[in-house]
């Protein structure tokens, strides 16, 4: 018998891959509901269900797409025809970065950065050098965003539009300090090819999009999940572990880093950064001109309209206003007018806009920073630590790497009891 000891995506996903193979799992989560940060709550101002915060995912989350797929969940996403990254400053307006579907894609990256406003030739030569390191190995793990796009003399104007914007998405970190070699993965991925290159968003929110599918699968498949259950005692012994005084072969350890290492007790080094959403709603229609828009110089640096991604037709616009690295302490009203504020320039909206409501959540270890690891601590082999750890080349804090974290974790189960 396996236990997994969180019921955020990587426990879930460990827990079904495990199950699929014929084991015996039992499931501990903590909350009193599962799914991590993936998980929804309800606002009773609006009688809504929200998400702590949007979630976009690309075309290169493979492994996620197939745990959708395999848990009928795949209708749940709606993803782009073909990539449109939509931007807005306040000199230029809204904008778009869109390669051209007729031409090859290596090409249609160059050409529609040329074609962003104030860009032109030097962006486009720009991509190509950018492209062409995309593929170099050898990066040292101490390697900054920042430095590497010093090193390929990337524009200013660039790197504002385009690479800072994705890379506190991704890496939920400034360039100044973000890892080149897992933000080099990334881009890499994420642009290798069109199918690769397109977004993608839940239709829904996320505890019914995904946590509810993945734990009808869990269910069906046998996995017993505990909830409100906080592991209290891991104990080595003869044959296994006992776990709160209940015997099992071997633990998938899937909570975040900082709660695993309290539970081995044992130092955590983890660096975190927090994400601040900002949700506003309106009583009157107000829409975004598109789904999503990449905000550049603005105080929120996604702006979502919810609304619209999930084709709510209620009495209430919602929008959403992410803010990646949040270092800032801002009070909830002034944060709640500034965003409001961008929004109305963002819609060319005449009048000031006042949300009917506000909630603002703040994720203070929204992610644990790619950083250099030390791994002179070792566990045993029936110990398996899923928690979120990124070392300098692998994916940063994203959905997909939780799934992989959680398939690698089953597998590695699956060797032992062979």
């Amino acid at each position: 018998m396996i236990a997994v000891i969180g019921a955020g995506l990587t426990g879930l996903t460990a827990a079904i891959r495990l199950a699929e193979q014929g084991v015996q799992v039992e499931l501990f989560e903590a909350s009193p509901q599962a799914g991590g940060r993936t998980k929804s709550f309800h606002d009773p101002s609006t009688n809504e269900l929200c998400d702590n915060g949007p979630h976009l995912l690309v075309g290169a989350y493979s492994a996620t797409q197939k745990l959708l797929d395999d848990c009928g969940a795949s209708a749940n996403v709606y993803w782009q025809p073909s990539l449109q990254l939509p931007l807005w400053d306040k000199k230029r307006s809204f904008f778009v970065f869109q390669p051209a579907n007729y031409l090859p894609f290596p090409l249609a990256l160059l050409l529609a950065a040329a074609r962003l406003p104030g860009h032109g030739m030097a962006s486009a030569l720009a991509m190509l050098r950018l492209g062409k390191d995309l593929k170099s190995t050898g990066m040292s793990d101490e390697a900054t965003v920042h430095g590497w796009m010093k090193k390929l003399c990337i524009p200013d104007m660039l790197g504002s539009d385009l690479i800072h914007p994705l890379c506190l998405g991704a890496m939920n970190e400034q360039p100044e300090s973000a890892n080149a070699s897992s933000f080099q993965r990334v881009l890499s991925e994420s642009f290798a090819s069109p199918a690769h290159a397109r977004l993608g968003w839940f239709t829904q929110p996320m505890s019914e999009a995904l946590i509810k599918p993945l734990l009808c699968t869990a269910e069906k498949l046998g996995v017993k999940i505990h909830t409100r259950h906080r592991v209290r005692s891991l104990l080595e012994n003869y044959g296994g572990l006992s776990i709160d005084g209940q015997q099992f072969d071997a633990a998938i350890l899937a909570m975040p880093a900082y709660a695993t290492d309290r539970l081995l007790k044992r130092e955590s080094v983890s660096e975190t950064r927090s994400i601040t959403n900002v949700h506003l709603w309106f009583d009157m229609d107000i829409q975004l001109p598109a789904p999503l828009i990449g905000g550049i110089g603005t105080t929120g640096q996604w702006f979502f309209d919810i609304s619209q991604q999930m084709q709510q037709s209620r009495p209430l616009s919602h929008l959403c206003a992410v803010i990646s690295a949040d270092d800032e302490r801002v009070s909830a009203p002034a944060l709640a007018h500034q965003v409001s504020s961008e929004i109305q320039l963002i819609c060319s909206l005449k009048q000031p806009l006042t949300p009917l409501h506000t909630r603002i959540v703040r994720e203070k270890r929204a992610t644990i920073l790619v950083r250099p690891q030390d791994n002179t601590y070792t566990l045993p082999s029936h110990i398996i630590d899923a928690s979120e750890r990124p070392l300098p080349g692998e994916l940063p804090a994203t959905i997909e790497s939780a799934v992989q974290r959680g398939e690698t974790a089953a597998e590695l189960c699956n060797n032992l009891l062979i």
